[in-house]
């Protein structure tokens, strides 16, 4: 699920004459369920609609996985689905956590949305999802323009989501997408690619499509604050969580682009809060399950390297295994602070509830899975328990080895076997050639964490987040 885009179309004919006027486009995405933010963006929604006709509102991905009070709500999903129509979408894309709950509840949730929702390089559908519009052309004063969607495809061809969410579909990649139709895009004067694929990507893409004129990305988290051309084409993105409001703006002559530029503005309670929906998010927050508190940190845990490594010890605790692990992906804040950590905070971390596999594995699987890891993510992505390793680097920043110690600092051998608690995503996405030798349990991540926390002390808490992970360059 890595914020939405939200666009709008803009035209004032009062400061310009009838050759000159503006298109403004504004964008922020990765909104993870971030509800609370909600109320600021639909004023400065309102406000602008006030000011100029032809208002178009585009999301870009990820509305789900990350506040419980959307994630856990009985109809999953459901209270930003309801706060989107509130405020009025037209256009929105598929990310990949969008189909965290399975294609039935996301068939469900796209039917309730009162606009068109995109992804483009789908290619297959199962045979109970009805199919997406392929693409979008909005008028604005007798000028359209196009807009394609394209959702993250990783190098397994599928979304970053759980394998079975997204049985029945066939992605192509955003290249192959934008090859297909490039003719078709072509006929129109402006050409908008709402994508959730990561900037990475997305500058790819400009590179070898310069026809495009703007590509509003998803998926990254970047914070791209000013312009950025590449070959040409604009790439906006506005980091995550409702924090940033991006104002593309297209200037106009004649019905042609005489400039192109983005810039952000912060989402902040200085805003006066729109009050129609600040009642319908603080009814969805109203929820008493989700302030039981189950432990008062004694202290604060400051980066991800601590957080994950406390979740894997969790996972250990429970199964009783040598060694877990987490990826960096599934720990989805970045602090706690001390003081009462609740049931909210507790899926507000792990969102996700990922069945855990007790594997079988020697040193070297462990150390494919590592390397899988950081040349995915290009960063420090596992966290474990049980062991410490090291991962050197080259000058490239491309891995020249990897070193695996046990809590006494022993070097382990890459031969020797150890039980590692696993989560499912991890065993179907980072273990393809070892899965083999994973055995299923009855536990889930939320439980094992929740399980500890009630039970775990003062010495414990300092010891099961003490860093397990280290990157350093090669002699």
């Amino acid at each position: 699920m890595k914020f939405f885009y939200y666009v709008l179309v803009c035209c004032s004919v009062t400061c310009f004459s009838q050759k000159y006027f503006e298109i403004k486009i504004l964008h922020v995405n990765d909104m993870h369920g971030k509800i609370d933010k909600m109320p600021y963006l639909a004023t400065l929604v309102k406000s602008i609609r006030s000011e100029y006709k032809n208002v178009l509102l585009v999301s870009a991905g990820d509305i789900f996985s990350g506040n419980p009070v959307v994630d856990k709500h009985y109809e999953k999903g459901y209270p930003i689905i309801h706060l989107m129509n509130e405020i009025g979408f037209d256009i929105s894309v598929l990310g990949n956590h969008e189909f965290d709950f399975g294609p039935t509840i996301l068939q469900k949730r796209i039917k309730e949305l009162k606009h068109t929702v995109l992804a483009t390089n789908i290619v297959e559908f199962p045979p109970e999802f009805s199919k997406l519009e392929p693409f979008k052309v909005v008028e604005v004063y007798n000028i359209p323009i196009i807009f394609l969607g394209l959702t993250n495809v990783s190098d397994n061809g599928y979304p970053d989501t759980h394998i079975e969410n997204v049985k029945g579909f066939k992605f192509e990649t955003q290249e192959k997408t934008i090859k297909r139709y490039k003719s078709l895009l072509k006929k129109y004067p402006i050409r908008i690619i709402i994508s959730h694929s990561g900037y990475e990507i997305d500058s790819l893409l400009a590179v070898k499509f310069p026809f495009l004129t703007a590509i509003i990305g998803g998926h990254s988290h970047k914070i791209i604050n000013g312009t950025k051309k590449i070959n040409g084409v604009l790439i906006a993105q506005a980091g995550n969580y409702l924090n940033y409001l991006g104002i593309l703006t297209l200037k106009m002559k004649n019905k042609k682009i005489v400039s192109i530029s983005d810039t952000l503005i912060p989402i902040s309670e200085n805003i006066k809060p729109d009050s129609t929906i600040i009642g319908i998010v603080d009814s969805y927050n109203k929820n008493p399950e989700f302030s039981q508190v189950l432990i008062n940190f004694p202290i604060q845990l400051l980066d991800k390297n601590a957080i994950g490594t406390f979740m894997a010890n969790c996972y250990k605790n429970i199964l009783k295994t040598d060694f877990a692990i987490q990826n960096n992906g599934g720990v989805r804040i970045s602090k706690i602070d001390t003081g009462k950590f609740t049931l909210k905070n507790l899926y507000e971390l792990d969102p996700f509830s990922n069945q855990l596999f007790i594997c079988t594995l020697s040193v070297n699987e462990i150390k494919d899975i590592i390397s899988y890891g950081y040349n995915k993510e290009q960063c420090l992505d596992i966290y474990s328990a049980g062991f410490y390793s090291s991962i050197f680097l080259d000058k490239h920043k491309k891995i020249t080895k990897i070193d695996i110690y046990d809590e006494n600092n022993n070097l382990l051998l890459d031969n020797n076997k150890y039980t590692v608690a696993i989560g499912s995503y991890l065993v179907t996405r980072y273990c393809a050639n070892c899965r083999n030798n994973c055995v299923k349990t009855n536990v889930n991540t939320t439980y094992a964490i929740k399980e500890t926390l009630e039970k775990i002390d003062y010495s414990s808490i300092i010891k099961y987040s003490k860093h397990s992970t280290n990157i350093m360059l090669s002699d």
